[in-house]
């Protein structure tokens, strides 16, 4: 059963009985011997489970409808939505370290730095990844971490970020400082339509700026305007929108400019531009 197994699952992979081998540390004729009928040593099964993403017990063809996926899918939805998180991230920190491929590295930033980050304090790491196959950012410290990984696009970066032009236009909106300001407060709100004349007295932000504010804003897609009828007419509302693509563009801002990182775990080993 084992051998009919691997050979499932290495097939399914696309990988040869060589390469199979290579990530296990064992020969081609050891991966054909177990594909023939021969029974792998126990020790190596835990990592054909790894290099093939399927756990043990699909080895030896039990829950054979089960794989690490599904496991870690379980795993993250049994537990509470804060832990969930917090699994999810290590999952996600785990994946990028792998996606090196590079035993020493993995040693080295492995997932049990997770844990030692929480007796920093106030310490700021950031691992950051640069490969032909993509880029990844990670913020590591006890008070905040976020995690972006993008492979890349068959067509590269840029052609999927469209026209310069438009994104220099958003980009300008954030530039102004009343803009920010707005939206600090929208953030504080929970999503539902404001006033002109609400978001002018808390910002303290003359009301006329505001609305012009307000209409810079609904170009970029960054608050959707409704108009409400009344006895005295037309009311101009704001609902914030797009606002969880804010947050990650806010922390990237704040990124570039701090001064007090480790910049630790960065690996760049991109032979090509990225644009």
């Amino acid at each position: 059963m084992i051998g009919e197994q691997i050979k499932k699952y290495r097939t399914q992979k696309g990988l040869t009985q060589e390469e199979l081998g290579n990530m296990v540390g064992v020969t081609t004729q050891a991966v054909s011997k177990w594909e023939r009928g021969g029974v792998p040593d126990a020790e190596i099964v835990p990592l054909i489970a790894d290099a093939l993403d399927v756990s043990t017990d699909i080895l030896f063809g039990r829950e054979v409808t089960k794989t690490i996926v599904d496991s870690i899918m379980n795993e993250i939805i049994s537990a509470d939505r804060k832990e969930g998180f917090n699994k999810a991230f290590q999952y996600f920190w785990a994946a990028s370290v792998a996606l090196l491929n590079i035993k020493s590295v993995k040693d080295s930033l492995g997932i049990e730095v997770l844990d030692k980050l929480n007796t920093q304090d106030g310490l700021n790491y950031y691992s950051r990844f640069s490969l032909n196959e993509g880029i990844m950012d990670t913020r590591l410290s006890s008070a905040c971490r976020y995690f972006f990984l993008m492979p890349e696009p068959e067509e590269g970066f840029a052609k999927n970020l469209g026209d310069p032009d438009e994104i220099a236009e958003t980009l300008r909106v954030f530039g102004d400082k009343d803009v920010m300001r707005i939206l600090f407060y929208l953030y504080t709100r929970k999503n539902t339509p404001l006033s002109l004349s609400l978001i002018a007295s808390k910002t303290k932000i003359p009301i006329n700026n505001v609305e012009k504010l307000m209409d810079k804003m609904c170009k970029v897609n960054l608050v959707k305007c409704s108009l409400i009828e009344t006895e005295n007419g037309n009311l101009k509302s704001y609902t914030f929108f797009n606002e969880t693509i804010v947050i990650p563009l806010l922390f990237f801002a704040k990124e570039m400019r701090d001064e007090k990182v480790i910049n630790w775990g960065v690996w760049f080993d991109r032979d090509k531009p990225l644009f």
